[in-house]
């Protein structure tokens, strides 16, 4: 019996540690944000020199729209990958 308790204590244990490793990050500070965006050059310059049916797939996967405004000069991007595709979790605050 002593044996059971105490392996159900440990998987016990083992399962808090693991939904508390699962939760929201805390809010992600100026020093995070900015490393995150010097991420961003990164990205761009791989895509860059990436043969261009590897850049296809990808923008197919990632739902890629671009729209060009010929008034402004100007291109918007858009992307909608699919969160479960990509292992996103969505959240919403506020309940909305």
């Amino acid at each position: 019996m002593a044996d059971v308790n105490a392996q159900r204590a440990a998987a016990l244990a083992q399962r808090d540690k693991a939904a508390a490793q699962q939760r929201a990050p805390a809010r992600l500070t100026e020093d995070d944000i900015r490393s995150l965006v010097g991420t961003f050059d990164d990205i761009r310059n791989t895509l860059r020199n990436a043969h261009s049916g590897d850049k296809s797939t990808l923008y197919r996967e990632l739902r890629l729209a671009l729209t060009y405004d010929p008034g402004q000069n100007k291109i918007s991007v858009e992307a909608k990958p699919d969160a479960d595709y990509c292992r996103v979790t969505v959240r919403v605050r506020g309940g909305t």
